[in-house]
């Protein structure tokens, strides 16, 4: 199953991709046409070694498995794992003028003729890329499907793209596989059919009516544009109209569910259950809560069910988190930020003393923590890091004996904006060059008041758009939402601008490329496979297969003069 790098495809080729190679290829045929699989393993096991083999390239055994590449040559199949190219779904993506084309059963198990229209069309966007697929092929059955995949052959005798790796698989190894592929997407997911979406979104009790409302009805406007979309698609078929099979499938009723939870996080899990027992759906749009996304997090991950952005300052920081995309790691970002920066200034790494005084507080930790993450990656000893009561934060008495006893040459503030009128007189305690650092997260609208004589000796993490940011016809919507780049703005948790942008990633550049392939796996590979995204609240958003934090800038800032200072900024974008 081939492998192509980073399979990062543009708008085109996701669309060329799924809709002329999975598409066309059709469904499954019955099981019974081929002998079943043999192993002593139970059908779940069997199923979990498969999928580690096909996610992973891990063998039953433990072992990696083990590929041959062009010329050759041996590598680990945990460097070649069939999705990292066939994705997770297996329905394939393209790079360049590699094609991986779907690996389901329900694809491979049906014969393969390309239409006329790829043929001598030397005009028609991505002919390039299907040059280079076969023509014809007879439907593959289990054993010209393991001659494929040891030794690079299909059915018509054809010899595979060098891209694709050779498996050498024993019977065993290999029946576990091939009974992995034909039940991978083989049934829709919950939530979905061929005429209707069910969504929900999520809010937390801790969300105010008016960040309630800023979430909701860019929501609930794009969910009835959809439906009457599909009333008027549904009068030009009446008429005789003839549609595209892109309209055939982009067209289909919505509905939005609105999941409220109540009282301690603890519970959410069972009131997430609740909900989701009643009105299974195929995704979550957005969502909205001022504590710990954790609880949400762990039950999308357990029901393998897609929350596309929610709006969050604390995310669940993971490397193997698959089912929930972020917009950024919330405040763990700005303190990796800080640390960045830190390592990039001259002179203040290897030998100036930091310290970080953090409130003791959910924020607070997070910052630290990110903090504490990028440093110890730039191979930097941990730094002392105190954590104080708010109390003790606003004792004057107790700071001054800390900064006596440490000596920092840098500060790292990571705390509220009650600490803010103090800055003067710790400023005084620092050596001439000491810097603070302090996140504009954390202190919100309040960051502006920080008073003009210590400006030029702090430093503010800022994790959203300096630049003016241009529209590209992207529709009215997004139109009504201003750009805030300004002093005034800063703490503004733009939820209807970024509830927007994930409109617009999940309608225009995910469902709409979904066609009949309902399955959850296959609408995260999709967006996933987005070339780079510019939008209103971030410089840009970057894609790529398992990336789940699409936003991994972040500025450094310093305040100008005035009671509406300019934001100006110390360091490029993206720092790390």
């Amino acid at each position: 199953m081939s492998t192509s790098g980073t399979n990062k495809l543009g708008k085109d080729g996701v669309a060329v991709a799924v809709l002329l190679i999975s598409c066309l290829l059709g469904f499954i045929l019955p099981c019974s046409a081929a002998e079943p699989v043999k192993t002593a393993l139970s059908a779940t096991e069997q199923m979990r070694l498969g999928e580690r083999m096909y996610r992973e390239g891990i063998l039953p055994s433990g072992k990696a498995m083990q590929s041959v590449v062009k010329g050759g040559v041996a590598v680990p199949g945990t460097s070649f794992s069939c999705a990292s190219c066939h994705l997770r779904a297996g329905l394939g993506s393209v790079e360049g003028n590699v094609v991986a084309p779907p690996a389901t059963g329900a694809k491979l198990y049906k014969p393969y003729i390309r239409p006329p229209s790829l043929t001598n069309n030397s005009d028609r966007a991505g002919q390039a890329m299907h040059d280079r697929t076969v023509v014809q092929r007879p439907a593959y059955d289990r054993k010209s499907l393991a001659s494929a995949l040891r030794d690079g052959i299909d059915p018509a005798g054809n010899v595979l793209n060098d891209a694709m790796p050779r498996y050498p698989l024993d019977d065993r190894d290999m029946a576990i596989l091939i009974s992995y592929l034909e039940s991978l997407s083989s049934t829709p997911s919950p939530g979905a059919s061929a005429t209707e979406f069910h969504f929900a979104t999520i809010i937390t009790d801790d969300v105010s009516q008016e960040d309630r409302e800023a979430l909701l009805q860019p929501l609930q406007e794009v969910i009835a544009e959809k439906n009457q979309q599909l009333k008027l698609y549904d009068d030009f078929i009446k008429f005789g109209y003839s549609p595209s099979i892109e309209m055939k499938h982009a067209f289909r009723k919505a509905s939005l569910a609105v999941w409220e939870l109540k009282g301690a996080p603890a519970t959410w899990g069972s009131q997430l259950a609740a909900y989701y027992k009643s009105n299974p759906v195929f995704a979550v749009l957005g969502g909205i809560s001022n504590s710990d996304w954790r609880p949400i997090h762990d039950f999308c991950e357990a029901e393998h069910l897609p929350c596309l952005f929610p709006i969050t300052d604390l995310p669940v920081v993971s490397a193997t988190g698959w089912y929930t995309y972020y917009f950024n790691k919330g405040y763990a970002q700005e303190g990796e930020a800080a640390a960045r920066y830190l390592n990039l200034m001259e002179g203040s790494a290897a030998d100036t003393p930091i310290l970080q005084i953090v409130q003791d507080s959910p924020v607070g930790r997070a910052l630290a923590s990110g903090f504490q993450a990028s440093w110890h990656e730039l191979d930097h000893p941990a730094v002392t890091t105190l954590t104080l009561a708010a109390g003790q934060l606003l004792d004057h008495a107790v700071l001054a004996d800390i900064l006596k006893k440490h000596k920092p040459g840098v500060l790292l503030l990571w705390t509220d904006a009650a600490l803010l009128p103090f800055l003067p007189k710790l400023t005084e305690q620092l050596p001439p060059t000491g810097k603070i650092f302090i996140s504009s997260g954390y202190l919100g609208k309040k960051t502006i008041t920080l008073e003009e004589a210590v400006r030029e000796r702090v430093y503010i993490t800022f994790p959203y758009r300096l630049t003016p940011y241009v529209g590209s016809g992207d529709g009215a919507l997004v139109a009504k939402v201003p750009t805030l780049t300004r002093a005034k703005d800063l703490g503004d948790r733009r939820i209807t601008s970024r509830t927007i942008g994930m409109l617009k990633l999940v309608t225009m550049r995910g469902l709409n490329l979904l066609y009949d392939n309902l399955y959850r796996d296959h609408l995260l590979d999709i967006i996933g496979s987005q070339m780079d995204l510019i939008v209103r609240d971030y410089e840009y958003l970057t894609f790529g297969p398992g990336q789940r934090y699409v936003s991994s800038g972040c500025y450094i800032i310093q305040l100008g003069p005035g009671a509406e200072p300019a934001l100006l900024p110390k360091s490029e974008w993206v720092i790390y």
